[in-house]
């Protein structure tokens, strides 16, 4: 049996890591459902909206103005690395290069645009933070220490600045300076504010396993309304994953198992006696 293509190795890598099983049984019973969602184009984006929907209904019906729910889309995730490369360009746009001895621009020519995209970044880590909070960003491997580093980077490069640099301002026209570097300053402190929330975020938890799919309920007595919608969208998406492609779907499964012993969630004895089980279980959503 051939192996799966590297893009549906790689998302079966991230989804058996966030799946927190409890033992192995619930690990290989997961199994055909993971082959399904990193094997089957859209198949994951259309679980994930079957789930929000049904949350929303959940919650309109105990609160009518009730939040939006947001859940993580590719939009999302391109964004995040924006934020990333925003806050590196904001210090690259005018360190100075160990390897050059000078910098792309002046602190007089680029301060105040360095200062503007540090803002920028720190903006979207603020925006983005109830996606990752909640999971759905990055699953669980985007800790709360991303907005540390940037508020650290930021207000450090700033002090920098004025200690080490100042000689390098126009006296007689400071201002883009100064407010390069007060811009980096609102930067960095927005970003160590913004951590300590993510911190108490993480702490209280975010959802893993089946936690994932009532996140966002006002009250978690709905959880069987939401998981009911999920089992009407397996009972539908399942067979016609079958039907489209079973081979490429009992190979996407054998990786699955496959990724399971290495994580050591199954052994390698339980690996062979559930490829031997090629008939897949009832199409429902997972329950523990």
């Amino acid at each position: 049996m051939s192996a799966p293509p590297g893009r549906v190795l790689d998302r079966i890598d991230a989804l058996v890591e966030d799946a927190d099983y409890r033992d192995a049984e619930s690990a290989v019973e997961d199994a055909w459902r993971v082959a399904v969602l990193a094997s089957i184009p859209g198949a994951a984006p259309d679980r994930e909206a079957a789930r929000a929907a049904a949350v929303r209904a959940a919650n309109a019906r105990r609160q009518p103005d009730a939040p939006v729910v947001r859940s993580a889309t590719t939009v999302h995730r391109v964004l995040l690395v924006v934020a990333f490369l925003l806050g590196a360009a904001a210090v690259a746009v005018i360190a100075i290069s160990p390897r050059t001895g000078g910098a792309a621009f002046t602190l007089q020519e680029g301060a105040l645009l360095a200062g503007v995209l540090a803002v920028l970044s720190a903006g979207l880590l603020v925006w983005l933070e109830p996606v990752r909070a909640n999971g759905s960003l990055w699953g669980g491997h985007l800790p709360a220490r991303i907005h540390l580093f940037f508020g650290l980077l930021w207000l450090l490069f700033a002090a920098s600045v004025v200690v080490l640099r100042w000689d390098e301002v126009d006296r007689h026209q400071p201002f883009p300076v100064i407010a390069g570097l007060l811009l980096f300053v609102v930067a960095g402190a927005t970003a160590l504010v913004l951590w300590r929330r993510a911190r108490r975020a993480d702490r209280s938890g975010p959802p893993s396993g089946p936690g994932r799919l009532t996140r966002d309920l006002l009250d978690e007595a709905d959880a069987p309304d939401v998981l009911a919608a999920l089992d009407a969208w397996w009972a539908a998406a399942g067979p016609a994953a079958l039907a489209a492609d079973r081979g490429g779907l009992e190979q996407a499964r054998a990786a699955v198992l496959a990724k399971l012993r290495t994580t050591r969630y199954i052994t390698e004895r339980e690996e062979r006696a559930a490829l031997r089980r090629t008939a897949p279980p009832e199409w429902k959503e997972r329950r523990r």
